[in-house]
C-alpha cells in the first residue's frame, strides 16, 4: 500500500515538473515589445489615431505569422482602431469585423468572437442600427458570462448602458453602467473605469441631475489633464458643457463648446460641427436667433443624414430658430427631418421635443386642431418617459433600502464568524497531529522528488545519447535527417530558403591505413569541432557516415551557403593538423544545394551527393553546387 501511495505521489511530482518545463518552453517564445503593445490596447487607448496606426504597424511587424495567440490580439486591436469618420469608413469597419467573425465562427463563443462582436456593435451604433445593436449586445453579454470573461462583460454592459442612455431608458442604462463600473474597478482598469464613469455622468445629466453629472465630469477632466490625455480631456469638456447648458449657465457652456470646437476643427470635423449645433442651441436660449441660424446652416454642410444622432438635433434646433423667426413652413420642414431621424434612433427624448415644438408652431399659426394632436403626441411620449423614470427610481430605492437583503447578509456574516471560531478551535486541538502529518508528507515528497529528479536526469541522458554521435558529440545520422525533414517542411510551408552542405574528409582512408584508426578518430573529432564553430546559431552539423558530415542551414539561400562552405574549407585547410600527428594535412570536399522544388529530402540529398562527387572529381578541397 505504501509503495502504491509513493507511486501516486511520484506521478504528481512528475506532472508538476513537466508543467514547469512546459512553462519554460512557452516562455521561450516571449515577445516583450509585442506583449507591451497588446497590453496597451487592452487597458488603455492610444493618445491619437496616428499613434494607434503606428502601434498597429509595429505590432504587425513584431508578430510571427505562426504566433496565433498574438495574431488574434492584433486582429482585435485593429478592429477597435478603424477610421470611422464617414459613412463609408464605418461600413468598412463593420465589414472588417464581419470578415474576422466568419474566420473565427467555429470557436463561438470565445473571447475573440465576443470582442469582435462588441467592436462591430460600436460601429453599428454610429449608423443608427439600434435594434440590431441592442440584440447583438445582449447576446454577447450572455456569451461573456458563459465563458466567464469579466472584461468583456464590462465592455458589453458599458456599451449597452450608453445606448440605453441615449434612448432615454435611464433605468436600464444605470443598471448596465453601474455593473460595468463595478467590473472595471474590480479589474483595476482605471482607464476604462474613467470612460464608463463619464457615460454614467452623462446618464445622470440626461435624467435631469446635471449637478451630480457635473461633479463627476470635473473630476474626470482633472484626471485627464494631469495624465496629458488631450483627446479624453476634450471629450469630457464637451460633456461638461452639456451639463452647464442644462444648469442654464449658457455663457460658460458656449465657452467650453468653442474650446472643443477649435480643438477638433481639423482633427474631427464632424464632431466640431456637432459643437456648433450645441452652441447654436444656447444662442437660441439667449435670443440670438440670427447668429444661431448661421451656425446651424454652416453645420449642415458637414452633418448630413448619415450622421443620424447629430443630424436629428441639428434639424430640431433649425426648426426652433425658424419658429422664433416666424418662418413656420421652414420650421415644420426641419421638424419633419428631425422626427424621422429620432424615430430611426428610437430617441424618445427627441421625439417628445419634436411634438411639443410642432404644437407651438401650429398654435402660433392658429391651426388649433393640429396643435392639439401634436400636444397629445407630446404628452403620450412624455408619460411613457415618466413611467420609465419611475421604474428607475423604484429600482434605486429597492437597491438602497432592501432591508431583507441586508438582514440576510448580516445573518450570513454572524454564521460565518461562528464557523471561523469553530475552525480555530479544531485547528488548535489538532495542531500536533497536523505537524506530524506535514513532516511525514514532506519527507515522502523529498524522497520521491529525488527519485523523480534522477529519473528525469537519466531520461535526458538517454535521449541525448540516442540523438548524438558517440565519437564527435554532434548530431548523429538519425537526428540530422529528422531535423532536415523539419527544416524542409517549414521551408515549403512558409516559402523560405533552406540549404545544406554535404562534406567529407579527403583521402581519409589513407589516414586510417597509414596513421591508424586512433588518429583517424581524432581527425573526425577535429572536423566536427571546426564545423560547429563555423556555423551560425540555429544551424545544425551532424555526422551521417564514417567521414561524411552534413550542415543544415535553415533560412539560408545558396549564396550564403556557398560562403559558409568556402569558409569551412579554408578553416580546415589552415588548421594546425601537426598537433594530432606530424606531417598530417587534411582537407575536405563539399557539395552545396538549396531547396527549390524537390518533393522530399531524399531528392535534395541526392543533389548534394552529386555536387560532392563533382567537388571530388575537380581535385578535392573544392566546393561545388548542383
Amino acid at each position: 500500500m505504501l509503495i502504491k501511495q509513493c507511486f501516486v505521489t511520484f506521478l504528481i511530482i512528475v506532472s508538476y515538473i513537466s508543467s514547469i518545463f512546459f512553462c519554460i518552453s512557452v516562455n521561450a517564445n516571449e515577445n516583450t515589445r509585442a506583449d507591451a503593445i497588446i497590453e496597451l490596447f487592452k487597458t488603455n487607448k492610444p493618445a491619437s489615431p496616428q499613434q494607434a496606426d503606428s502601434l498597429l504597424q509595429e505590432l504587425k511587424t513584431a508578430i510571427a505569422t505562426d504566433d496565433f495567440l498574438r495574431q488574434k490580439e492584433y486582429i482585435r486591436a485593429k478592429c477597435w482602431n478603424q477610421k470611422a469618420e464617414t459613412n463609408e469608413q464605418i461600413l468598412g469597419a463593420i465589414s472588417y469585423a464581419n470578415k474576422q467573425l466568419d474566420i473565427f465562427s467555429p470557436y463561438i463563443p470565445s473571447k475573440i468572437t465576443i470582442d469582435l462582436t462588441l467592436c462591430k456593435t460600436s460601429y453599428q451604433r454610429l449608423l443608427g442600427q439600434v435594434d440590431t445593436t441592442l440584440q447583438d449586445l445582449t447576446n454577447v453579454i450572455n456569451q461573456a458570462y458563459t465563458i466567464e470573461a469579466p472584461l468583456l462583460i464590462a465592455h458589453g454592459h458599458s456599451q449597452r448602458g450608453t445606448l440605453h442612455s441615449y434612448q432615454g431608458n435611464y433605468s436600464a442604462s444605470l443598471e448596465d453602467l453601474l455593473t460595468a463600473q463595478n467590473h472595471y474597478e474590480s479589474l483595476k482598469l482605471t482607464y476604462w473605469a474613467n470612460i464608463n464613469l463619464g457615460e454614467l455622468a452623462t446618464s445622470y445629466r440626461r435624467f435631469g441631475d446635471a449637478k451630480t453629472a457635473l461633479k463627476y465630469q470635473l473630476q474626470l477632466e482633472e484626471i485627464y489633464k494631469t495624465e496629458g490625455k488631450i483627446f479624453e480631456a476634450n471629450d469630457i469638456n464637451i460633456q461638461i458643457a452639456s451639463s452647464l447648458e442644462q444648469l442654464k449657465k449658457l455663457d460658460e457652456a458656449n465657452a467650453r463648446y468653442r474650446v472643443s470646437q477649435q480643438f477638433l476643427v481639423n482633427k474631427q470635423p464632424v464632431i466640431s460641427a456637432d459643437m456648433s449645433i450645441n452652441i447654436a442651441n444656447n444662442l437660441i436660449s439667449l435670443g440670438q436667433y440670427n447668429r444661431a441660424l448661421i451656425l446651424l446652416q454652416q453645420a449642415e454642410n458637414t452633418i448630413t443624414p448619415e450622421f443620424n444622432a447629430p443630424y436629428s438635433f441639428l434639424q430640431l434646433y433649425l426648426a426652433n430658430v425658424q419658429f422664433k423667426l416666424n418662418n413656420y413652413p421652414a420650421s415644420l420642414h426641419a421638424l419633419q427631418n428631425a422626427e424621422e431621424a429620432f424615430i430611426i434612433d428610437k430617441n424618445q427624448r427627441g421625439l417628445s421635443k419634436v411634438h411639443l415644438l410642432r404644437s407651438n408652431i401650429y398654435a402660433a399659426d392658429k391651426s388649433w386642431q393640429d396643435a392639439y394632436l401634436a400636444l397629445r403626441n407630446h404628452l403620450h411620449v412624455h408619460l411613457a418617459q415618466d413611467k420609465s423614470v419611475l421604474t428607475k427610481l423604484n429600482a434605486e430605492l429597492q437597491t438602497r433600502f432592501d432591508t431583507d437583503r441586508i438582514k440576510h447578509e448580516n445573518t450570513l456574516l454572524v454564521q460565518h464568524a461562528k464557523d471561523k471560531e469553530m475552525q480555530l478551535s479544531m485547528l488548535q486541538r489538532n495542531k500536533t497531529m497536523q505537524i506530524i502529518i506535514i513532516t511525514l508528507v514532506g519527507i515522502i515528497l523529498i524522497l520521491v522528488s529525488i527519485f523523480a529528479y534522477k529519473q528525469m536526469h537519466h531520461k535526458h541522458q538517454f535521449k541525448k545519447l540516442a540523438f548524438t554521435d558517440e565519437l564527435t558529440k554532434i548530431a548523429n545520422r538519425r537526428e540530422t535527417y529528422f531535423q532536415a525533414e523539419k527544416f524542409l517542411t517549414f521551408s515549403k510551408r512558409n516559402q523560405t530558403p533552406f540549404s545544406l552542405i554535404f562534406f567529407d574528409a579527403d583521402y581519409f582512408k589513407l589516414v586510417n591505413d597509414e596513421l591508424g584508426h586512433y588518429i583517424g578518430d581524432q581527425v573526425l573529432i577535429c572536423l566536427a569541432d571546426i564545423a560547429s564553430n563555423v556555423i551560425r546559431s540555429g544551424d545544425i552539423v551532424g555526422r551521417v557516415g564514417g567521414e561524411e558530415f552534413i550542415i543544415l542551414l535553415p533560412d539560408t539561400d545558396i549564396d550564403t551557403a556557398l560562403s559558409i562552405a568556402n569558409r569551412l574549407l579554408t578553416t580546415i585547410e589552415q588548421y594546425e593538423w601537426s598537433i594530432i600527428s606530424n606531417d598530417l594535412t587534411q582537407t575536405v570536399s563539399a557539395g552545396v544545394v538549396s531547396y527549390q522544388e524537390e518533393k522530399n529530402l531524399s531528392e535534395l540529398l541526392l543533389k548534394a551527393d552529386k555536387a560532392l562527387y563533382e567537388a571530388k572529381a575537380a581535385g578535392r578541397n573544392h566546393v561545388k553546387t548542383c
